[in-house]
């Protein structure tokens, strides 16, 4: 079995997974994203997030949780509500000095990381902006995503916004990677967006962070089909072998199958494509060359 197949084999024992744990319906993805289990802690995400009495978005508030407050997810409550175009459950929670409530599974960050200047940078979803079909003109669900970041007393910084499309059996995952050489930035934040399944598309957003303030840089894409075609991206800043200084280079590889070749193993043969694209950096803003 080649590595894509064993991904897209791993990719629906995943799906699966989640599938049992949440009771996923097919056509509100999003509700995977956050693979809330018992005992993980999250950070809220919008300005404030109401703590209620019982799930509910009717019921009697209790307390108020402003963003980047942390809470222990205690266990899912099974009652599922949908706002702002976001499906999601609400979920029993513990905070603070052992205080419990019910809080809208939607509220809360789908990622967090604190620097060693105990800095937050969280990211979640906004809203998302339902599919639409026009004629021969059809237009994709899609994720509007704020990426924060607060100071060491939770106030924010800054914040970024921008948009995902909404791609089935999809995840996340985000990581500070250093400065990583980059001229005028203290972290690289990586976050990423993918369907951990066969010819589906894992997309990574990049931002700068100056210990003020967010800047976009480039992102790079990847996604493949077992034994049919694969597109792979890799970004490389200045720290990293084969970077340079004051730039960020894209190197993209394209394969396809060649239906005429197999090799010894009776693997498919791939006719593959390298091409390269660099960026200048200035301190605020990358350019392509």
């Amino acid at each position: 079995m080649n590595k894509v197949s064993v991904c897209c084999f791993l990719a629906l024992l995943f799906s699966l997974g989640h599938i049992t744990v949440w009771g996923q319906r097919e056509d509100n993805i999003e509700f995977n994203l956050w693979n809330a289990q018992p005992g993980d802690t999250f950070r809220v995400y919008g300005k404030m997030a109401n703590v209620r009495s019982r799930p509910g978005k009717m019921e009697s508030i209790t307390d108020s949780l402003p963003c980047g407050t942390p809470v222990v997810i205690r266990a899912q409550a099974g009652h599922i509500e949908q706002l702002k175009g976001i499906y999601a459950p609400w979920v029993q929670v513990r905070y603070g000095a052992g205080k419990e409530g019910y809080i809208w599974l939607g509220m809360m960050a789908l990622g967090s990381h604190t620097n060693a200047a105990r800095q937050t940078f969280i990211y979640g979803l906004d809203w998302i902006s339902p599919s639409r079909e026009t004629g021969d003109d059809y237009k994709p669900a899609a994720w509007h995503v704020k990426a924060k970041a607060l100071d060491a007393n939770l106030q924010q910084l800054d914040e970024k916004e921008f948009i995902v499309k909404a791609l089935e059996t999809s995840v996340t995952e985000a990581k500070l990677l250093g400065d990583m050489g980059l001229e005028g930035t203290s972290d690289i934040w990586r976050i990423q967006f993918g369907g951990e399944a066969c010819g589906i598309p894992t997309d990574y957003v990049y931002f700068g962070w100056t210990g003020r303030q967010l800047l976009p840089l480039p992102g790079k894409s990847e996604v493949g089909d077992a034994g049919v075609f694969y597109h792979s991206e890799t970004l490389l800043f200045p720290k990293e072998a084969g970077g340079q200084p004051g730039r960020i280079i894209r190197l993209a590889e394209e394969g396809e199958a060649d239906e005429e070749k197999t090799d010894p193993n009776g693997e498919p043969v791939f006719k593959v494509k390298r091409t390269r694209e660099a960026y200048t950096w200035d301190g605020r803003q990358a350019k392509k060359l």
